[in-house]
């Protein structure tokens, strides 16, 4: 008990939780370990049924549930494996900071749409986990989990399919493919959140949307919303223009040696032209390519006044800590971004709470401390160049 005491303290802080990890790979147990975990004494007060289900329910259902896109299901005790089978991949996933894949650090700017857990429901689950995992109250009937099937921001205005089903076949695990999309605007159309609704939620890893030759809509991971900018800021989509989605496919092992073929459907949700009339512009500030390991400095400048609205980070590695910082030209600092334990396979967008006003000429300074690359899921490793985006609605 002291060693999560000690955990808890050295961690006070909200610990996000997303999804519980997709742990694609993770750390299977044996059916021997399972075993010796039966037989464990039941020492922990927290009991699956009433405790640790509905945790589980509300944080990681949109994920960890029968024809979700993770490879296992929570909702159940051990049906199918179940949650008391992957108990101790979860004790060990959060132990270690490697998920949940949420690294927004709490101590920093507060940004959008973060799902947590506090360090009282961490420690229900870790307990429970290496306690001996009781069951509980067997009379107590537990509700029926599904994976979100529809649009997580409800129907879209305009939905916009791939043209042709992307298959992966028999043997092929891993997969990346680009479309062009035509959106047949007669009109410019101002887009407040873009959203994707996969065609096999088992395979679809990542979708990257985007207007061709323009900004960057959105970054889709599973179990995400589609969250629309603050203080009604906006993407501008001109008459004419293309969509460019790039979809990241990742099979679970379950579906290794089937032919999976998906077609996966953009939504677009519309609003009106903003009061600035400025649309929101990416602003990028490229990092050394050399090979990651080290700690890591670099800068850029924002040219034009403008509001930042969100940060993206896209990494070549894993980074225990990432802090991007405005320095204005009278030498006063004021954070943008704070990651923790941030990891290349989730470059997420970051929705800034409060925006920041900055002037034209502001120095962006970046500084990275390096991670452990063994720390994390299992299997192959992702990694992009590395960048930093500010999303700015210019002055």
């Amino acid at each position: 008990m002291k060693a999560l005491v000690s955990f808890g303290a050295r961690h006070a802080r909200i610990i996000t939780w997303g999804t519980l990890g997709l742990v694609w790979a993770g750390l299977v147990l044996s059916s021997t370990s399972t075993t010796v975990d039966a037989h464990k004494a039941k020492t922990s007060p927290f009991s699956y049924n009433v405790d640790i289900f509905p945790l589980l329910r509300d944080n990681c259902g949109r994920c960890h549930a029968d024809g979700g896109p993770a490879p296992m299901s929570l909702m159940t005790y051990d049906k199918d494996g179940g949650a008391i089978a992957w108990a101790e991949s979860m004790r060990e996933m959060l132990l270690i900071g490697a998920m949940p894949p949420w690294y927004a650090d709490p101590t920093g700017p507060a940004v959008r749409n973060n799902h947590s857990l506090s360090p009282r429901e961490l420690d229900k689950i870790i307990t429970w986990a290496t306690g001996g995992t009781p069951h509980g109250d067997l009379n107590l009937k537990l509700p029926a989990v599904s994976a979100r099937t529809g649009w997580a921001g409800g129907k879209p205005d305009l939905e916009l399919p791939m043209p042709q089903p992307y298959t992966l076949g028999p043997g092929v695990m891993q997969a990346s493919n680009e479309v062009s999309i035509p959106t047949n605007f007669t009109d410019a159309k101002w887009v407040k959140a873009a959203d994707l609704l996969p065609g096999v939620a088992s395979a679809v890893r990542r979708a990257y949307i985007s207007v061709d030759g323009g900004p960057m809509l959105q970054i889709w991971e599973p179990g995400d919303d589609a969250v629309e900018p603050p203080s009604g800021a906006a993407f501008k989509v001109p008459a004419g223009a293309k969509l460019k989605l790039k979809v990241d496919y990742k099979k679970s092992w379950q579906d290794e040696q089937k032919a999976v073929s998906d077609k996966s459907v953009i939504g677009l949700y519309f609003t009106e032209e903003p009061l600035s009339g400025k649309s929101i512009e990416p602003v990028a500030i490229d990092g050394p390519t050399d090979a990651p390991g080290s700690p890591r400095s670099f800068s850029g400048t924002l040219t034009k006044a403008g509001r930042v609205v969100a940060l993206r980070a896209m990494l070549d590695g894993p980074y225990a800590s990432v802090e991007v910082t405005a320095v204005a030209a009278s030498g006063r600092k004021v954070p943008l971004l704070k990651l923790h334990n941030a990891r290349p396979e989730w470059p997420r967008r970051y929705w800034l709470v409060d925006p920041v006003e900055l002037p034209a000429n502001t120095k962006i300074e970046v500084t990275m401390q390096p991670g452990d690359p063994d720390v994390g899921p299992l299997g192959k490793a992702e990694t992009f160049p590395l960048q930093i985006s500010l999303d700015v609605v210019p002055q």
